[in-house]
Protein backbone atom coordinates (compact mmCIF):
# COMPACT_ATOMS: atom_id res chain seq x y z
CA UNK A 1 0.00 0.00 0.00
CA UNK A 2 1.56 3.58 -1.07
CA UNK A 3 2.07 5.82 1.73
CA UNK A 4 -0.44 8.13 0.22
CA UNK A 5 -3.40 5.39 0.83
CA UNK A 6 -2.37 4.34 3.88
CA UNK A 7 -2.35 8.33 5.47
CA UNK A 8 -5.92 8.16 3.79
CA UNK A 9 -6.72 5.13 5.47
CA UNK A 10 -5.85 5.72 8.59
CA UNK A 11 -7.69 9.31 8.96
CA UNK A 12 -10.85 7.00 8.43
CA UNK A 13 -9.85 3.71 10.76
CA UNK A 14 -10.25 5.33 13.80
CA UNK A 15 -6.79 4.75 14.87
CA UNK A 16 -5.38 6.16 17.68
CA UNK A 17 -4.08 9.52 16.86
CA UNK A 18 -0.60 9.09 18.25
CA UNK A 19 0.02 5.91 16.15
CA UNK A 20 -0.87 7.71 13.06
CA UNK A 21 1.05 10.78 13.62
CA UNK A 22 4.45 8.24 14.15
CA UNK A 23 3.39 6.59 11.34
CA UNK A 24 3.42 10.15 9.20
CA UNK A 25 7.09 10.31 11.28
CA UNK A 26 8.42 7.40 9.71
CA UNK A 27 6.75 8.33 6.13
CA UNK A 28 8.64 11.48 6.29
CA UNK A 29 11.85 10.28 7.62
CA UNK A 30 11.78 7.49 4.30
CA UNK A 31 11.26 10.77 2.25
CA UNK A 32 7.41 9.91 1.60
CA UNK A 33 6.68 13.86 2.00
CA UNK A 34 5.33 13.70 -1.70
CA UNK A 35 2.93 10.81 -0.96
CA UNK A 36 1.93 12.40 2.47
CA UNK A 37 1.14 15.88 0.80
CA UNK A 38 -0.96 14.28 -1.70
CA UNK A 39 -2.64 12.15 0.60
CA UNK A 40 -3.74 15.97 2.71
CA UNK A 41 -4.50 17.36 -0.63
CA UNK A 42 -7.28 14.39 -1.27
CA UNK A 43 -8.76 14.05 2.50
CA UNK A 44 -12.26 13.72 1.84
CA UNK A 45 -13.96 16.41 4.46
CA UNK A 46 -12.59 19.17 6.18
CA UNK A 47 -12.99 16.94 9.67
CA UNK A 48 -10.57 14.76 8.22
CA UNK A 49 -8.25 17.51 6.59
CA UNK A 50 -8.17 18.97 10.14
CA UNK A 51 -7.20 15.42 11.97
CA UNK A 52 -4.41 14.53 9.61
CA UNK A 53 -3.15 18.19 9.76
CA UNK A 54 -2.91 18.04 13.55
CA UNK A 55 -0.98 14.46 13.02
CA UNK A 56 1.29 15.64 10.46
CA UNK A 57 2.44 18.49 12.73
CA UNK A 58 2.17 16.05 15.91
CA UNK A 59 4.95 14.54 13.76
CA UNK A 60 6.87 17.72 13.49
CA UNK A 61 7.13 18.41 17.04
CA UNK A 62 10.13 18.21 19.32
CA UNK A 63 11.44 15.03 21.48
CA UNK A 64 9.97 14.79 24.96
CA UNK A 65 12.25 16.03 27.35
CA UNK A 66 14.43 19.05 27.64
CA UNK A 67 14.15 22.07 25.61
CA UNK A 68 11.88 21.95 23.06
CA UNK A 69 11.90 24.05 19.87
CA UNK A 70 8.66 24.78 18.02
CA UNK A 71 8.10 26.32 14.59
CA UNK A 72 5.61 28.81 14.36
CA UNK A 73 4.08 31.25 11.82
CA UNK A 74 1.57 34.86 12.89
CA UNK A 75 -1.03 35.13 10.10
CA UNK A 76 -1.54 38.71 9.15
CA UNK A 77 -4.65 39.91 7.39
CA UNK A 78 -3.89 42.90 5.71
CA UNK A 79 -6.18 45.83 4.93
CA UNK A 80 -4.55 48.41 2.50
CA UNK A 81 -5.81 51.11 0.17
CA UNK A 82 -3.97 53.81 -2.26
CA UNK A 83 -3.06 54.63 -5.59
CA UNK A 84 -3.37 51.56 -7.80
CA UNK A 85 0.25 50.61 -8.11
CA UNK A 86 2.02 51.66 -4.65
CA UNK A 87 4.33 48.85 -3.84
CA UNK A 88 4.38 48.34 -0.09
CA UNK A 89 7.54 46.81 1.27
CA UNK A 90 7.26 43.59 3.54
CA UNK A 91 10.54 43.47 5.21
CA UNK A 92 10.06 44.97 8.20
CA UNK A 93 12.42 47.95 10.01
CA UNK A 94 12.40 47.19 13.11
CA UNK A 95 10.92 43.72 13.99
CA UNK A 96 12.14 43.79 16.76
CA UNK A 97 9.53 45.79 18.48
CA UNK A 98 7.17 43.86 17.81
CA UNK A 99 8.80 40.87 19.83
CA UNK A 100 8.80 44.02 22.22
CA UNK A 101 5.04 43.77 22.33
CA UNK A 102 5.01 40.14 22.82
CA UNK A 103 7.21 40.15 25.58
CA UNK A 104 5.65 43.27 27.75
CA UNK A 105 2.04 41.34 27.07
CA UNK A 106 2.96 37.70 28.31
CA UNK A 107 2.59 36.48 25.35
CA UNK A 108 5.91 34.63 25.25
CA UNK A 109 5.31 32.84 28.70
CA UNK A 110 8.47 30.43 29.67
CA UNK A 111 9.85 30.55 26.51
CA UNK A 112 13.51 30.76 26.98
CA UNK A 113 14.83 32.06 23.44
CA UNK A 114 12.53 33.63 20.90
CA UNK A 115 13.13 34.76 17.07
CA UNK A 116 11.52 35.82 13.57
CA UNK A 117 12.27 36.89 10.24
CA UNK A 118 12.37 40.37 9.60
CA UNK A 119 10.28 39.72 6.48
CA UNK A 120 6.66 39.12 5.48
CA UNK A 121 6.17 36.25 3.40
CA UNK A 122 3.27 34.64 1.18
CA UNK A 123 1.47 31.77 1.81
CA UNK A 124 3.28 29.88 -1.17
CA UNK A 125 6.39 30.40 0.53
CA UNK A 126 5.51 28.61 4.09
CA UNK A 127 3.70 25.52 1.38
CA UNK A 128 6.93 25.38 -0.07
CA UNK A 129 8.76 24.28 2.92
CA UNK A 130 10.41 20.86 3.26
CA UNK A 131 8.06 18.84 6.04
CA UNK A 132 10.35 16.97 6.84
CA UNK A 133 13.26 19.62 7.06
CA UNK A 134 10.82 21.22 9.71
CA UNK A 135 10.88 17.79 11.37
CA UNK A 136 14.54 17.94 11.64
CA UNK A 137 14.86 21.59 12.88
CA UNK A 138 12.89 20.50 15.62
CA UNK A 139 14.35 17.62 16.92
CA UNK A 140 18.10 19.47 16.40
CA UNK A 141 19.37 18.59 19.43
CA UNK A 142 22.27 21.90 19.10
CA UNK A 143 22.27 25.00 18.01
CA UNK A 144 23.88 25.24 15.48
CA UNK A 145 22.08 22.19 13.73
CA UNK A 146 18.38 24.04 14.87
CA UNK A 147 19.67 27.41 13.44
CA UNK A 148 19.43 26.65 9.70
CA UNK A 149 18.03 30.02 8.46
CA UNK A 150 15.11 28.14 7.77
CA UNK A 151 11.96 30.44 8.87
CA UNK A 152 14.61 33.53 6.66
CA UNK A 153 11.68 33.67 4.38
CA UNK A 154 11.59 35.48 0.89
CA UNK A 155 9.29 39.28 1.64
CA UNK A 156 6.17 39.52 -0.34
CA UNK A 157 5.83 43.10 -1.21
CA UNK A 158 2.08 44.30 -1.70
CA UNK A 159 1.31 45.31 -4.91
CA UNK A 160 -1.95 47.76 -4.48
CA UNK A 161 -4.63 47.10 -7.24
CA UNK A 162 -6.31 50.54 -6.88
CA UNK A 163 -7.98 53.08 -4.45
CA UNK A 164 -10.43 50.40 -2.68
CA UNK A 165 -8.71 48.27 -0.08
CA UNK A 166 -7.49 45.10 -1.10
CA UNK A 167 -7.12 42.62 1.69
CA UNK A 168 -3.48 40.78 1.50
CA UNK A 169 -2.35 37.42 3.58
CA UNK A 170 1.37 37.52 4.74
CA UNK A 171 3.15 35.82 7.64
CA UNK A 172 6.18 36.36 10.15
CA UNK A 173 7.55 33.02 10.60
CA UNK A 174 9.95 32.19 13.68
CA UNK A 175 11.19 29.32 16.69
CA UNK A 176 10.38 29.56 20.10
CA UNK A 177 12.63 27.19 22.64
CA UNK A 178 10.67 26.49 25.95
CA UNK A 179 10.87 23.53 27.96
CA UNK A 180 9.70 20.67 26.82
CA UNK A 181 6.67 20.30 29.87
CA UNK A 182 5.97 23.75 29.77
CA UNK A 183 3.37 26.05 28.12
CA UNK A 184 4.19 26.76 24.30
CA UNK A 185 3.94 29.65 23.14
CA UNK A 186 1.47 29.06 20.51
CA UNK A 187 -0.71 28.33 23.67
CA UNK A 188 0.61 31.27 25.79
CA UNK A 189 -0.04 33.78 22.95
CA UNK A 190 -3.41 32.01 21.87
CA UNK A 191 -4.90 34.93 23.99
CA UNK A 192 -4.50 37.51 21.35
CA UNK A 193 -6.57 40.32 23.31
CA UNK A 194 -3.73 40.58 25.88
CA UNK A 195 -1.30 41.74 22.84
CA UNK A 196 -3.31 42.26 19.63
CA UNK A 197 -4.20 45.53 19.67
CA UNK A 198 -0.38 46.88 20.16
CA UNK A 199 0.94 44.20 17.73
CA UNK A 200 -1.56 45.62 15.25
CA UNK A 201 -0.47 49.77 16.21
CA UNK A 202 2.88 48.59 16.29
CA UNK A 203 2.56 46.65 12.63
CA UNK A 204 0.65 48.83 10.75
CA UNK A 205 2.98 51.63 11.63
CA UNK A 206 6.02 50.02 9.92
CA UNK A 207 3.91 48.92 6.75
CA UNK A 208 2.46 52.65 6.56
CA UNK A 209 3.80 54.62 3.67
CA UNK A 210 2.90 57.94 2.35
CA UNK A 211 -0.09 57.65 0.64
CA UNK A 212 -1.30 54.18 1.67
CA UNK A 213 -4.02 53.14 4.58
CA UNK A 214 -2.22 50.16 6.50
CA UNK A 215 -4.59 48.00 8.94
CA UNK A 216 -2.28 44.69 9.98
CA UNK A 217 -4.35 42.08 11.53
CA UNK A 218 -2.36 39.46 13.70
CA UNK A 219 -4.15 35.96 14.04
CA UNK A 220 -2.71 33.68 17.03
CA UNK A 221 0.41 32.15 16.34
CA UNK A 222 0.01 28.66 14.59
CA UNK A 223 2.26 25.92 13.86
CA UNK A 224 2.62 25.82 9.88
CA UNK A 225 -0.17 23.78 8.00
CA UNK A 226 -2.72 24.83 10.57
CA UNK A 227 -1.26 28.72 10.05
CA UNK A 228 -1.49 28.60 6.86
CA UNK A 229 -5.33 27.44 7.38
CA UNK A 230 -6.05 30.13 9.49
CA UNK A 231 -4.81 32.90 7.69
CA UNK A 232 -6.92 31.95 4.27
CA UNK A 233 -9.40 31.90 6.43
CA UNK A 234 -8.69 35.36 7.85
CA UNK A 235 -8.00 36.63 4.47
CA UNK A 236 -11.14 35.62 3.05
CA UNK A 237 -13.26 36.72 5.82
CA UNK A 238 -11.69 40.46 5.62
CA UNK A 239 -12.31 40.24 1.77
CA UNK A 240 -16.28 39.53 2.04
CA UNK A 241 -16.84 41.87 4.24
CA UNK A 242 -15.01 44.29 2.26
CA UNK A 243 -17.06 43.69 -0.35
CA UNK A 244 -20.40 43.45 1.27
CA UNK A 245 -19.36 46.90 2.85
CA UNK A 246 -18.73 48.30 -0.65
CA UNK A 247 -21.28 46.85 -2.57
CA UNK A 248 -23.91 47.99 -0.27
CA UNK A 249 -22.60 50.98 -0.18
CA UNK A 250 -22.86 51.58 -3.95
CA UNK A 251 -26.06 50.04 -4.64
CA UNK A 252 -27.59 52.24 -1.71
CA UNK A 253 -26.46 54.84 -3.08
CA UNK A 254 -27.35 54.48 -6.70
CA UNK A 255 -30.27 51.95 -7.01
CA UNK A 256 -31.66 50.97 -3.92
CA UNK A 257 -31.55 47.52 -2.10
CA UNK A 258 -30.10 44.61 -3.57
CA UNK A 259 -31.05 41.29 -4.28
CA UNK A 260 -28.71 39.13 -2.22
CA UNK A 261 -28.52 35.34 -3.51
CA UNK A 262 -25.70 33.05 -2.20
CA UNK A 263 -24.52 29.73 -3.61
CA UNK A 264 -21.76 27.36 -3.50
CA UNK A 265 -19.81 26.84 -6.31
CA UNK A 266 -17.61 24.55 -8.22
CA UNK A 267 -14.24 24.78 -7.48
CA UNK A 268 -14.53 25.10 -3.30
CA UNK A 269 -16.04 28.35 -3.33
CA UNK A 270 -19.64 30.26 -1.57
CA UNK A 271 -20.72 33.13 -4.21
CA UNK A 272 -22.35 36.39 -3.61
CA UNK A 273 -24.17 38.21 -6.04
CA UNK A 274 -26.03 41.32 -5.61
CA UNK A 275 -28.17 42.56 -8.14
CA UNK A 276 -30.17 45.56 -8.80
CA UNK A 277 -33.93 44.82 -9.26
CA UNK A 278 -34.05 48.10 -11.19
CA UNK A 279 -31.43 47.72 -13.52
CA UNK A 280 -30.72 44.80 -15.37
CA UNK A 281 -27.29 45.42 -15.65
CA UNK A 282 -26.52 46.61 -11.85
CA UNK A 283 -24.68 42.83 -10.63
CA UNK A 284 -21.43 42.81 -8.12
CA UNK A 285 -20.27 38.98 -7.82
CA UNK A 286 -18.02 37.91 -4.90
CA UNK A 287 -16.32 34.69 -4.61
CA UNK A 288 -15.78 33.85 -1.07
CA UNK A 289 -12.81 30.72 -1.06
CA UNK A 290 -13.31 27.96 1.32
CA UNK A 291 -9.69 26.42 2.55
CA UNK A 292 -10.14 23.09 2.70
CA UNK A 293 -10.05 22.44 6.49
CA UNK A 294 -13.67 24.58 6.07
CA UNK A 295 -17.05 23.67 6.50
CA UNK A 296 -19.37 25.01 4.21
CA UNK A 297 -22.28 25.02 6.21
CA UNK A 298 -20.15 26.83 9.17
CA UNK A 299 -19.15 29.67 6.54
CA UNK A 300 -22.84 30.27 5.01
CA UNK A 301 -24.07 30.51 8.89
CA UNK A 302 -21.19 33.36 9.03
CA UNK A 303 -21.90 35.30 5.84
CA UNK A 304 -25.92 34.94 6.47
CA UNK A 305 -25.05 36.12 10.00
CA UNK A 306 -23.10 39.44 8.44
CA UNK A 307 -26.08 40.13 5.92
CA UNK A 308 -28.16 40.24 8.93
CA UNK A 309 -25.88 42.48 10.53
CA UNK A 310 -25.81 44.72 7.60
CA UNK A 311 -29.60 44.69 7.41
CA UNK A 312 -30.24 43.00 4.25
CA UNK A 313 -33.61 41.68 3.69
CA UNK A 314 -33.91 40.30 0.63
CA UNK A 315 -31.72 37.12 0.84
CA UNK A 316 -31.85 33.98 -1.65
CA UNK A 317 -29.72 30.39 -1.07
CA UNK A 318 -29.43 28.59 -4.10
CA UNK A 319 -30.64 24.89 -3.47
CA UNK A 320 -27.79 23.48 -5.61
CA UNK A 321 -23.95 24.09 -6.35
CA UNK A 322 -23.59 26.20 -9.76
CA UNK A 323 -21.22 27.10 -12.01
CA UNK A 324 -19.57 30.33 -11.11
CA UNK A 325 -20.36 31.81 -14.42
CA UNK A 326 -24.01 30.62 -14.43
CA UNK A 327 -23.95 32.12 -10.97
CA UNK A 328 -22.76 35.38 -12.14
CA UNK A 329 -24.79 35.54 -14.98
CA UNK A 330 -28.00 34.84 -12.80
CA UNK A 331 -28.58 31.15 -14.05
CA UNK A 332 -30.14 29.72 -10.88
CA UNK A 333 -33.44 29.04 -9.22
CA UNK A 334 -33.41 30.92 -5.77
CA UNK A 335 -35.00 28.94 -3.14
Amino acid sequence: MSAASAATQDSWSGEPFAALAARYADALDAGQESALREALGRAPSPGVWRDMAAALEQAMEPEPGGLATRLFAIPVAIVAGGRAGVRIPATLPDVERLRDVLRGSGALGPVTNFGTGNALCGAGALEGLSWARLRRFARATDEAAAGDGWFELPPDDLILPGQDESVHLRFLAGAAVSPANASTFLETASAISTWGVPFTRELSAQLQGEGTSVVAIPRPPAAILRAIAAGSAAEQELGLQAFVSRALRRFRSETGEPDVSVAALTGGAVGLRFASPFAENRVDVHERRLHPCEDWDAVLREILQLLEDCRVGNVHVVARVSDPEQFRAGRFSPH
